[in-house]
């Protein structure tokens, strides 16, 4: 499943070659429909929040009766619906009604405030909006502004003046069983328009086309009928989608839940619903590891503790297999743009911190500052081809035009290089790399090193501007509970660990929390603003 050789002539390392599990042109809907129907009575979805359970056959039949109740309605393929909701047990099969259709659905995040909503729903135009009841004034309030005239339905029981229930979709047409899904090209059309993740700036609708969706299917990780898989992202991000995806055509059961992501409650669900495959952020296992009622939860049944969205320090995989007494920590290595991951250290690596081999039909090289080819064990930026034509971002060919480089190659903007086993190792994004005197500094380098110390809750290392030297290093710094450690300590720990350049001459500030979007990742920008700000009023 995942395999790296390198040709030394071309320089350039490919992922093994297989034929695709699905045909290209397929439909993602026709395959979801098949698999719920071959599973049947099985339970295919639990929410948690108030015990409702699914099996595969009542969402393959909401799913029909969503899709033909929608046409009834007039939307025709190739429209776009929005989604901005949790993951509450009714989203599923609207989204796959919206896709049996041969409508494309943007996944909104649901704490999108009204800047970022604004833009998406500017950017996608769509002209048929799901989202949840309490996001539904803010909904109805940016379409109003962009005289936008979309219908509006919601998930819920509080149904507001304006929009219909979701649940009215759901009822008989008395023709189910003569469904078939509307027929689309799945290599050239768009089942789906997910959010880059935002945290540079404002989101750009990434297109993905049926035939990706299905091949990363086939590499997300290992999945089967038993598993009961547990992921806290809405549909918004990558690992929330593909875990919808995967665990449905899988014909595993997928435990879902509306509130956010805390250690307690996740502690709670893997026990109680004895949880086999799981997808989180890295930070997540750290808090996990911290908190009191960790030791004495049982993760006999874990097999699969899946990690992405962000590097997942070396330190935090081994502490955490040393407690799955039957699973391991994979890290994975993706983004939006290949709708799936591109590299995976399963079976699993202990003693390298690196991201694995690459994905079936992947082609990556690794150039330098000056465009050239890297041997293995240099650093540069990772570029990458994938089995599938990246359709582009929605309505921004000029983002998408500069994606690729003069060879077709896809600029990921991450920095990292292969070893000589063909295992990848990313060391950081590239426009997150700071300079001090023209020496490069990893914030995550340091950051990794920081959040060993117990005394430490979470960090995010970022550069403050400075005429002279560049980027001066400084440490936004989160206590752990009880901790009183001081930024002269922290700024020894570095100081005395690495090398002069890293020494964190910007400072040491301590905040109760820091930024994060949805799934995790630190909002580094308004970090690096608050810091600023506070670094020029201790100046003055």
């Amino acid at each position: 499943m995942f395999s790296t050789k390198y040709d030394e002539e071309t320089k350039v390392w490919r992922g093994h070659d297989e034929v695709p599990m699905y045909n290209p042109k397929v439909s993602l809907a026709q395959v979801l429909l098949t698999t719920m129907k071959n599973m049947g009575q099985k339970v295919a979805q639990i929410s948690d929040d108030n015990g409702v359970e699914l099996t595969f056959e009542e969402i393959r039949l909401k799913t029909i009766r969503g899709a033909q109740n929608l046409q009834n309605l007039g939307y025709e393929p190739k429209q776009v619906f929005s989604l901005m909701a949790k993951n509450s047990h009714h989203v599923a099969p609207i989204v796959f009604a919206s896709i049996s259709i041969g409508c494309s659905v943007n996944t909104l995040d649901p704490t999108f405030g009204k800047i970022e909503l604004i833009h998406m729903l500017n950017t996608t135009k769509p002209c048929l909006v799901f989202c949840d009841d309490d996001n539904y004034d803010l909904v109805s309030e940016c379409l109003t502004e962009l005289k936008n005239d979309a219908k509006v339905f919601t998930f819920g029981n509080d149904t507001k003046d304006g929009a219909e229930s979701v649940d009215s979709l759901f009822s008989e047409t008395n023709i189910e069983d003569d469904f078939i899904p509307v027929r689309v090209d799945g290599e050239t059309e768009a089942a789906t328009i997910i959010c880059s993740s935002g945290t540079t700036g404002l989101s750009k609708g990434v297109c993905q086309s049926h035939a990706a969706l299905l091949d990363s299917i086939n590499m997300f990780g290992l999945s089967n009928i038993s598993d009961i898989m547990l992921c806290f992202s809405s549909l918004y991000w990558l690992s929330g989608l593909m875990v919808l995806l995967k665990g449905t055509i899988c014909g595993a059961t997928r435990i879902i839940t509306t509130e956010p992501y805390s250690p307690e409650l996740q502690l709670r669900l893997m026990e109680k619903y004895k949880v086999t495959y799981a997808m989180n952020a890295p930070h997540h296992l750290t808090l996990m590891m911290k908190n009191e009622q960790f030791t004495n939860t049982d993760l006999s049944t874990l097999k699969y503790q899946f990690v992405g969205g962000s590097k997942c320090p070396l330190h935090v995989k081994t502490e955490m297999n040393s407690y799955l007494p039957n699973g391991k920590v994979y890290s994975g290595y993706g983004m939006s743009e290949v709708s799936g991951v591109i590299s995976c250290d399963f079976p699993g690596s202990i003693e390298k911190d690196c991201v694995g081999k690459l994905s079936n039909g992947y082609e990556v090289k690794i150039i330098d500052d000056q465009g050239e080819k890297c041997e293995p064990n240099v650093d540069g930026e990772i570029c990458l081809k994938t089995n599938y034509k990246f359709l582009g971002y929605y309505a921004n060919d000029k983002a998408t035009e500069e994606l690729f480089d003069d060879d077709g190659y896809m600029m990921t903007g991450d920095i990292g290089h292969f070893d000589d086993d063909g295992d990848l190792f990313i060391v950081d994004r590239k426009k997150d790399l700071l300079k001090f005197c023209n020496m490069q500094i990893s914030p995550s380098q340091v950051e990794s090193y920081i959040i060993e110390s117990p005394e430490i809750k979470s960090v995010c290392v970022i550069g403050i501007p400075d005429d002279e030297n560049g980027d001066l290093p400084a440490a936004v710094v989160v206590r752990a509970d009880g901790s009183d450690v001081s930024g002269e300590d922290i700024y020894n720990m570095v100081a005395e660990h690495f090398s002069d350049h890293f020494k964190l001459r910007g400072g040491v500030y301590f905040v109760d929390s820091l930024p994060t979007t949805p799934s995790g990742k630190v909002l580094r920008r308004k970090v690096k603003e608050s810091t600023i700000e506070l670094y020029n009023i201790h100046k003055e």
